[in-house]
């Protein structure tokens, strides 16, 4: 499994705590206590899996970043032809835009 799988399953489950850590707390509201033990070790919980998770982004986005210092080429998946230049190349002198049609002629009176 690659990283980014990881990643995406790591930010799930930080998801899944953050909701039955808010389902525990709230169902506690009618309590007298104020943070019993399925509350603590939720929120520890949380707290392990946010660190795992910027951990695991802070790696990826490093593990990418050295890919492209020592290969020197990015994985560009498609060209830059569809950039708002109209397809000027670098170094090109701009292209004028062409310019507007002519008015129809108007109909001829009766």
């Amino acid at each position: 499994m690659t990283g980014y799988a990881l990643t995406w399953i790591v930010s799930f489950l930080v998801l899944a705590l953050f909701a039955a850590r808010a389902w525990v707390v709230e169902t506690n509201r009618g309590r007298l206590s104020t943070a019993g033990s399925a509350q603590r070790g939720l929120t520890a919980a949380v707290v392990a899996s946010v660190v795992l998770l910027v951990l695991m982004l802070t790696l990826n986005g490093g593990a990418e970043l050295v890919d492209l210092l020592l290969n020197g080429e990015a994985a560009v998946t498609a060209p830059s032809d569809q950039a708002p230049t109209g397809g000027q190349q670098p170094g090109q002198a701009p292209v004028a835009p062409a310019p507007p049609p002519a008015d129809p002629a108007p109909p001829p009176a009766n």
